[in-house]
């Protein structure tokens, strides 16, 4: 028990940056970083993602479930050289069947926000960028004949998830992503920067 008690008090030292409310939070340790996690209109998102793409509403709302329950993969570092590679085989040679879901997927995200970041769709919110990037890997998806490996769930769900790690990571807080006084605005850019 005291072992146990040792490595509590380790780990509550090594998130002192983080405010502590409550002993509940030893189970939940992501649950107070919650605040910098984006909230989206699901039923919107689901919506738009099911008029742009091609799926029904459950293809995408699982898509929403999946990163819900994988909170901890939103901080985890994307791989920019395996975005950019799955991204210039989907979309300069034509050949996303020759990549797994998951990279279908997230070539599929950076398509979106590269449309998003080039002015296209200027005045967007986080919930269009994620419809839009399910939207669009559901109907890659589909244009490519499937995937290496994976179904068309895992190719939504890896566009979902490439996006809530571009916006986490970025602490994109803000709500719209266009026009002078979107402050947030400039962290994005900056990640999606790297893969442009």
């Amino acid at each position: 028990m005291n072992l146990a008690k040792q490595g509590m008090d380790a780990y509550q030292r090594s998130q002192s940056d983080v405010s502590k409310t409550g002993g509940h939070e030893y189970n939940a340790p992501h649950s107070s970083s919650d605040y910098n996690r984006p909230q989206f209109d699901d039923d919107e998102v689901v919506r738009t993602a099911s008029r742009e793409g091609s799926g029904d509403h459950s293809l995408f709302s699982s898509a929403l479930s999946f990163i819900k329950q994988n909170k901890d993969e939103h901080e985890q570092p994307i791989d920019e050289e395996g975005v950019q590679h799955a991204h210039r085989k989907a979309y300069e040679e034509g050949s996303a069947s020759s990549l797994s879901a998951g990279s279908l997927g997230s070539a599929a995200a950076m398509q979106v926000l590269k449309q998003f970041t080039s002015g296209g769709n200027g005045g967007g919110t986080q919930s269009q960028l994620i419809s839009l990037a399910m939207a669009e890997a559901s109907k890659l998806f589909d244009q490519s004949g499937g995937a290496s490996s994976g179904n068309k769930q895992d190719a939504v769900n890896g566009a979902a998830m490439t996006v809530m790690k571009l916006v986490v990571q970025s602490k994109f807080s803000g709500g719209a992503m266009g026009g002078s006084n979107s402050g947030g605005l400039g962290g994005l850019m900056g990640l999606a920067s790297k893969f442009m």
